[in-house]
């Protein structure tokens, strides 16, 4: 007896698993476009070792996100994006920085630090 006899009233039309649409990669989701990463790889390589940071919540989805850093004279230098906060996100872990909301409850800003500089201070 085949297994589709032994259900009555059920479809022959059941949907095999190669009717399973495939995952999207990950190298596709919130990818930012080419040219914004690159000005923000050339912005981090001028200083490495810097805290990076961006509002995640004030620009949301929009296209239009700053990113800035702490100099050594404790000022801030700054770039403007055409990219969402998901996006630059993204493009900053795959430059190796761990990016984080800070501590603080009230702060929406996303906090960005070198990974390789997290593990010297935690030696």
């Amino acid at each position: 007896m085949a297994l589709s006899n032994m259900f009555q009233g059920e479809s022959s039309s059941t949907k095999g698993a190669n009717d399973i649409p495939a995952p999207r990669s990950d190298a596709t989701v919130n990818a930012p476009p080419p040219e914004q990463h690159r000005t923000v790889a050339g912005f981090v390589s001028e200083a490495p070792n810097a805290r990076y940071f961006f509002d995640s919540r004030r620009n949301g989805d929009a296209a239009d996100t700053e990113l800035c850093r702490t100099t050594p004279e404790g000022g801030r230098s700054c770039i403007k994006l055409a990219i969402a906060s998901a996006g630059l996100f993204k493009s900053m872990q795959s430059l190796g920085f761990y990016c984080a909301l800070p501590a603080e409850p009230t702060r929406t800003h996303m906090e960005c630090n070198r990974i390789s500089q997290i593990v010297d201070q935690r030696r």
